[in-house]
């Protein structure tokens, strides 16, 4: 399946020098140097070409290093990006984010809203060209409906993620559209909802030859998680059609739970993981942007490890979320680093180990000549010190690796289904777990523990109450960007107070303002938008 990400850079190389005109009208024009779309699609490879293009740009839109993701999990109780010393202040916009006191001019806000509509402008683009091209002449492999189909989920992907983000939003089909108001965040769910039910049908349902895009199991995923969060978004639940989207991806008989925890996220995930539903896809050459240590290591970790590309000392995890973990739950012994650290050396047989006889990896700056020691404690966002807080390695890292990993990064996993599938179970009995809900949650937790230690960390219907589900999926989905949408579920996100961020009755705070150059370029995008009548 790598072979997806060479036809990725063929894409982006392709594709370089196609202008989006909406507006020209002179179409007798002699181009030199750009490709229009007129005459680019004289072959069946340029289709699927251009149909990379949207993807190429989820890279650069979903990873971990950009905007959406860090408004989902830096604003919830897992991650944090404290300043430590001279490092990490940059302009107070992650603890802003942490403390819930973000404002409408944040750029990161600003680069969010860009980047999601962004994609919905790529997919309006080839969605107006596929309109009018032959496909039966063209031959692309693949036919129109499906074309379309793809493209049309993928802009109601990005739809699904405005809409939870900023509730009352503008929903365009068109390039041609000049400063659409916004539609309540209802109707906006309702459209999203009817694009992907009504395309889903003309999706593939071949997991393998869509990899990196998205099958029909991908966006009954996507649809999944629109009903498990229906209540916050229109007020009212849809436990039933949540479960009946889990029941079509789990029937499928296409996925399955890897053998362990993180096999999901390991360097050849694309070829080894049977979990994993919806990816996008990363390299470290051909689709760059997976930059998944450089925002969790120490700048030490670079000699200490041979890595390319140099470490942030970015990122780190919460104390309370850290110890939320049992001492004897693999996702903590294996998922973080914690402690001494020690260089990592690599046996002949590809693993590795450290090597604890050798000197300590030293800190930097304040910390020069002393051991790198990773210690559970930090004591605020503006406080925070080099050694402090467990780094996460949940996405494998390997030696040598450079700067851009080539992890692909998981969207949807089917661990993430039958969670789902359990939560509308629980919630539909009243917030009481039945057995088959702790079937659900015990067969993906089971991956956890070692044999010997099960018998005392499985649930039961009594262990599993509706705050240890919320813990728990905190644990087994941390970092995935989904916390913040649970938080708000669970009416745990403004309501109470975690580490450096103190609990509020704003309900704004469940949403976040329209940036505001955006709402000066066309007013009418805030008049719905109750997180901007706030400043």
């Amino acid at each position: 399946m790598k072979s997806f990400k060479h036809i990725c850079l063929y894409a982006a190389t392709a594709l370089a020098g196609l202008a989006v005109l909406p507006s020209c009208t002179n179409l007798d024009e002699e181009i030199y140097s750009e490709v229009i779309s007129e005459n680019y699609y004289e072959s069946g490879d340029q289709v699927i070409a251009a149909m990379m293009r949207p993807w190429g740009h989820f890279c650069g839109t979903l990873s971990p290093n950009n905007s959406v993701w860090k408004w989902q999990e830096l604003t919830a109780d897992g991650a944090a990006w404290p300043q430590k010393g001279r490092h990490g202040y940059d302009n107070g916009n992650w603890i802003r984010m942490h403390r819930h006191q973000w404002t409408p001019t944040d750029t990161e806000l600003e680069q969010a809203w860009n980047l999601l509509y962004m994609g919905v402008g790529f997919a309006n683009n080839l969605l107006a060209d596929f309109e009018r091209l032959d496909f039966e002449r063209l031959n692309p492999g693949i036919s129109k409906e499906q074309a379309m189909a793809e493209m049309r989920v993928y802009r109601a992907y990005c739809y699904a993620y405005l809409l939870d983000m900023f509730g009352d939003i503008p929903i365009t089909e068109s390039l041609d559209e000049t400063n659409p108001p916004a539609v309540p965040r209802a109707e906006a769910f309702d459209y999203v909802v009817k694009e992907l039910t009504e395309n889903i049908p003309f999706l593939s349902d071949n997991k393998t030859t869509t990899y990196g895009r998205v099958s029909k199991w991908g966006a009954t995923t996507l649809l999944a998680h629109l009903y498990l969060n229906a209540e916050v978004y229109t007020g009212t639940a849809r436990w039933d059609d949540c479960i009946a989207a889990c029941d079509e991806v789990i029937n499928s008989g296409q996925f399955r739970l890897d053998e362990h925890w993180n096999d999901p996220f390991k360097v050849d995930n694309d070829k080894n993981s049977q979990e994993n539903i919806w990816v996008i896809v990363y390299d470290e050459i051909y689709a760059a942007g997976m930059n998944w240590y450089t925002l969790w290591f120490h700048y030490a970790m670079q000699a200490g490890w041979e890595l390319e590309g140099g470490p942030w000392n970015g990122l780190v995890t919460q104390p309370t979320f850290y110890d939320s973990f049992a001492d004897n739950d693999l996702r903590k012994t294996e998922g973080f680093l914690i402690g001494v650290q020690y260089p990592r050396v690599e046996r002949e047989d590809g693993s590795y180990y450290f090597d604890t006889d050798a000197e300590p990896l030293k800190g930097s700056e304040e910390y020069v000549g002393q051991p790198l020691e990773f210690v559970n404690y930090i004591k605020s966002m503006t406080e925070g010190e080099e050694n402090s807080g467990a780094r996460s390695i949940k996405y494998e890292v390997l030696n040598g690796a450079r700067g851009d990993m080539s992890n692909d990064w998981v969207l949807f996993r089917y661990a993430d289904v039958l969670f789902m599938k359990a939560e509308a179970l629980m919630r539909k009995n009243g917030g009481t777990a039945t057995q088959e809900v702790v079937d659900l949650v015990n067969s993906v937790r089971q991956r956890a523990f070692a044999p010997e230690d099960w018998e005392a960390a499985k649930y039961t219907t009594t262990t599993l109450t509706m705050d240890e589900f919320l813990a728990e999926r905190g644990r087994e989905f941390a970092f995935e960007g989904l916390r913040r949408q649970d938080l708000i579920r669970f009416n745990k996100f403004i309501e109470t107070s975690w580490w450096d961020k103190s609990s509020t009755t704003d309900e704004t705070r469940k949403i976040f303002p329209i940036p505001y150059k955006k709402l000066q370029a066309n007013p009418a995008l805030g008049e719905g938008n109750a997180a901007n009548k706030t400043f």
